[in-house]
C-alpha cells in the first residue's frame, strides 16, 4: 500500500490519531541551537500538517473524544487530537495564528507551576550552560562543575561547541539523576560565578492562555506543576502537589478545571495513577500509536512529531501511519 494513502486506511473506524508537539518555531528562531532537535517543527512545516490533518481526518477536542467515547456514543470514524506538551510560549506566538487560520482545535498540556514565571526547565538550562561554556572557567572546579565535565566527557561532547544532536545526549543522559538533583547542580553553577544570559520567558502566561481559551480552540490540561516525572521515589504528598495542585492552580487561574492530565517523560507510579484517576477523565502516555474506541483512557497512545521525523508530507504521512 503506497504511504501517500496509508494514514487514511490503516486504523478500523472509530480510531484516534493523536499526535504530540512540543515547539512550533521560525526558521530564524535565534536560539535554535539549544533546542532538542526532536521538541520542535518549524511554523511552515506544522502549516502543511494542519492543511491535511483538516483534510483527512476530523480534528476534535481530545477530552470531547474521550468523554464520548466512556458514554459510547459515537464517535468521528477517523478522529485526530493535537497536543503540545509543556506550555512553550512559541505555542501562543507562532502555533496559535495557525490554528486560528485553520479553525483547529488542540490541547496544551501545562506545566503549571512555571505558567507566567521565568522558570526554566532543566534541559534548556543545561543546554544554554554547555553552549555558553569553556573547560577552564572557574565555576566548574566545583562538584557540580565535574558533574558537567563528566556528562559532556561521557558523550564524547565539547562545552561550548556541542551540537543539538550531542547536546541532545547529554540531555537523555542526565535524566538519571532526579530532577531536583539536576536543577541542584546547575543551581551551584550558576551561583559560583557564572549565568548564561536568557531573556523572556519559556512559558506561557496566564493571559496569553486565557486569548486562547476565549478562542475556542485550546483547552488546557495538566503536565503538572513542575515537570517532575512521576515514576517511582516520589512520596505521596509530592505526587499529590504534582498532579492535584497542577488541576486547582489551572482551575483558579482560567476558571475551567483541567479534564485531561499527561505524564512528564511518560514516567507513571501506581500512586500517580491512581491519584490521576480521582481528578481527571484521562490520561495522555508517551506510548507510540493509535487509540481504538474502547482504548483505557487513562493510557492514550501518541505519536511524537518534530522536524526530523516530519518535516515533509511524505514522513508526515509515514509518521501518522505507523510505516516509521
Amino acid at each position: 500500500m503506497a504511504a501517500s494513502n496509508a494514514h487514511r486506511l490503516f486504523h478500523a473506524s472509530g480510531s484516534l490519531l493523536v499526535l504530540t508537539y512540543h515547539r512550533v518555531l521560525p526558521r530564524d528562531f535565534g536560539e535554535l541551537d539549544i533546542v532538542e532537535p526532536g521538541m520542535f517543527v518549524f511554523e511552515d512545516t506544522f502549516e502543511s500538517h494542519l492543511a491535511l490533518l483538516n483534510r483527512d481526518f476530523e480534528v476534535v477536542d481530545l477530552a470531547t473524544w474521550v468523554s464520548r467515547a466512556g458514554a459510547g456514543e459515537d464517535l468521528p470514524k477517523r478522529a485526530c487530537a493535537i497536543t503540545f506538551d509543556d506550555g512553550w510560549h512559541d505555542n501562543h506566538e507562532f502555533a496559535f495564528p495557525l490554528l486560528q487560520r485553520f479553525s483547529t482545535r488542540a490541547t496544551i498540556f501545562l506545566v503549571a507551576g512555571m505558567a507566567g514565571t521565568s522558570r526554566q526547565f532543566w534541559p534548556e538550562r543545561l543546554a544554554r550552560l554547555v553552549r555558553a561554556s569553556e573547560h577552564k572557567s572557574p565555576y566548574l572546579r566545583n562538584h557540580a562543575g565535574r558533574w558537567l565535565t563528566d556528562l559532556v566527557s561521557r558523550e564524547k561532547a565539547s562545552l561550548g561547541t556541542a551540537s543539538p544532536e550531542r547536546i541532545s545526549a547529554l540531555i537523555q543522559r542526565a535524566k538519571r539523576w532526579k530532577d531536583e538533583e539536576i536543577h541542584h547542580y546547575i543551581d551551584v553553577i550558576e551561583k559560583s560565578g557564572y549565568s548564561p544570559m536568557h531573556k523572556g520567558a519559556d512559558i506561557l502566561n496566564w493571559r496569553q492562555l486565557s486569548e486562547m481559551i476565549d478562542s475556542g480552540l485550546v483547552s488546557v490540561g495538566s503536565h503538572t506543576l513542575d515537570h517532575k516525572r512521576l515514576g517511582g521515589g516520589l512520596d505521596i504528598e509530592e505526587v499529590d502537589r504534582q498532579v492535584c495542585g497542577s488541576y486547582r492552580l489551572i482551575e483558579q487561574n482560567t476558571g475551567s478545571a483541567p479534564k485531561l492530565f499527561c505524564y512528564p517523560n511518560g514516567d507513571v507510579s501506581k500512586q500517580a495513577a491512581e491519584r490521576v484517576q480521582t481528578q481527571y477523565i484521562g490520561a495522555c502516555t508517551t506510548a507510540d500509536g493509535w487509540n481504538r474506541s474502547d482504548c483505557d483512557p487513562y493510557a492514550l497512545r501518541r505519536v511524537t512529531l518534530h522536524e526530523g521525523n516530519s518535516g515533509t508530507i511524505r514522513s508526515f504521512k509515514a509518521r501518522i501511519s505507523g510505516l516509521v
